[in-house]
C-alpha cells in the first residue's frame, strides 16, 4: 500500500502534492491554518483531505479516486448550492475539491463549476479597495456639514459674490493611455512610448454651482504650486470670495499655505474670509466628484490611443477634453 511519502514523490499534479504536503504538514504537528497558509490552501481544504487519508490513506487524495461519477444528483446539487450560500468567500479550486471528496463527482468541464456557482447566486466580479481606515460615520457626519456650509453660502453665490470650488489633484502618465479597448482578437494593440512613466501634474477645481471644471498643469503637487492655483482661482473669479474643498494632503494645510491664508484673511472673521478651505472627510476620495472628471478623462485618452505619437499630444488632449467644459451626473449635485 502507497505511504504519504511516496504518494508526495509520484504526485503528477499539483493539486494531489497540495493535498500529499498538507497532510503531512498537520502530521508533523502544524495546525490546519498553517498547513494552510504553507500550501495557499484554507484551514478547512487541509481539515477536509486529512480526514480522508486517515480514513482511506494516501490513496484517497489521489484526484477522481474511486472512479468518481460524472454528474450529481438533484439532492446532491442542492447541498452544494446550500453550502455556497453559506460561504463568506469563494474559490473554484475549494468547490472542485468540496465536490470530489463529498461526492466522488469530478467534472472535466469547468462550465459545470461556473453553472453551480451562478446558481447560489454568485458571480465573476473585480474586487473593490477599501480602506479600513475610512470611517462611515464620519464620512455621513462631513458630508452634512458641507451641505449645511453651501446652503449657508448660497445667498452670496447666487449674487456672484462667492464661488464654491471642489478641488483634487490628477498624475497623468504616458501609460494612462494604455488599457481595454476594442481590437482584432488575434492583433495586439500597441502604444508607441519610449518612457511609459514620464508624467505631469495638474489641478483641477469644479465649480459647484456652475459645474464648470478649470484645470491647471503643474511640475508637481507641492504647497508652493497650491498657493499658485488658489491664486489662479481668484483671477478667474475677481471681487469674489474663493471658498475650496478637497482632502486633506499636506501640500493642502502646511508650509506656504498657512501664511498664504494669513496674508489674505489677516483678523477677518470666518465668514469674511477671501478664501476659506474646507476638508472632506478623511481616507473616503469617493466624496469628491473631481475624481469621476479625473476617470472621465484618462478613459476617453485610453479610447484615442492610436492619435498620440508623443506624451504631448497626451497632455494636449487631456487638457483639451477638461478646461472649461461643463459636467452633469449624480455626484455632481450630492450636496444639494
Amino acid at each position: 500500500m502507497l505511504n504519504l511519502e511516496e504518494f508526495i514523490q509520484q504526485a503528477l499534479d499539483p493539486r494531489e502534492l497540495k493535498r500529499g504536503i498538507a497532510v503531512k504538514l498537520h502530521l508533523q504537528g502544524s495546525t490546519y491554518k498553517e498547513s494552510g497558509n504553507i500550501v495557499q490552501k484554507t484551514d478547512s481544504f487541509v481539515k477536509k483531505w486529512c480526514i480522508a487519508y486517515h480514513k482511506k490513506g494516501a490513496e484517497a487524495l489521489r484526484l477522481g479516486y474511486k472512479g468518481s461519477r460524472g454528474y450529481l444528483e438533484a439532492s446532491e446539487r442542492q447541498e452544494i448550492i446550500i453550502w455556497l450560500q453559506e460561504r463568506n468567500y469563494w474559490d473554484i479550486e475549494e468547490l472542485r475539491e468540496h465536490i470530489e471528496l463529498t461526492y466522488q463527482v469530478n467534472y472535466k468541464d469547468a462550465e459545470s463549476y461556473y453553472d453551480l456557482l451562478k446558481a447560489a447566486g454568485l458571480s465573476w466580479k473585480k474586487s473593490q479597495k477599501r480602506n479600513p481606515k475610512k470611517d462611515p460615520e464620519q464620512v455621513r457626519l462631513k458630508k452634512l456639514e458641507i451641505t449645511n456650509q453651501i446652503a449657508v453660502w448660497q445667498g452670496e453665490i447666487d449674487r456672484g459674490q462667492r464661488s464654491v470650488f471642489m478641488s483634487d489633484e490628477c498624475h497623468l502618465v504616458w501609460g494612462d493611455t494604455c488599457g481595454y479597448v476594442w481590437g482584432k482578437t488575434q492583433e495586439r494593440i500597441e502604444v508607441p512610448m519610449t518612457n511609459e512613466r514620464e508624467r505631469q501634474t495638474y489641478y483641477g477645481a469644479l465649480d459647484y454651482s456652475s459645474k464648470e471644471f478649470i484645470v491647471k498643469a503643474y511640475a508637481t503637487a507641492n504647497s508652493e504650486n497650491t498657493v499658485d492655483f488658489l491664486k489662479y482661482l481668484q483671477s478667474l473669479r475677481p471681487g469674489q470670495k474663493i471658498s475650496v474643498i478637497w482632502d486633506g494632503a499636506s501640500y493642502h494645510k502646511y508650509k506656504a499655505m498657512p501664511e498664504y491664508l494669513l496674508s489674505i484673511n489677516a483678523n477677518k472673521p470666518p465668514e469674511e474670509w477671501q478664501v476659506t478651505c474646507v476638508l472632506f472627510a478623511p481616507n473616503a476620495p469617493e466624496q469628491n466628484p473631481v475624481e469621476d472628471i479625473w476617470l472621465f478623462a484618462k478613459r476617453f485618452i485610453r479610447s484615442c490611443y492610436y492619435l498620440f505619437k508623443s506624451f504631448d499630444m497626451v497632455k494636449s488632449l487631456f487638457v483639451e477634453i477638461l478646461y472649461g467644459a461643463f459636467f452633469s451626473f449624480p455626484k455632481l449635485f450630492a450636496y444639494g
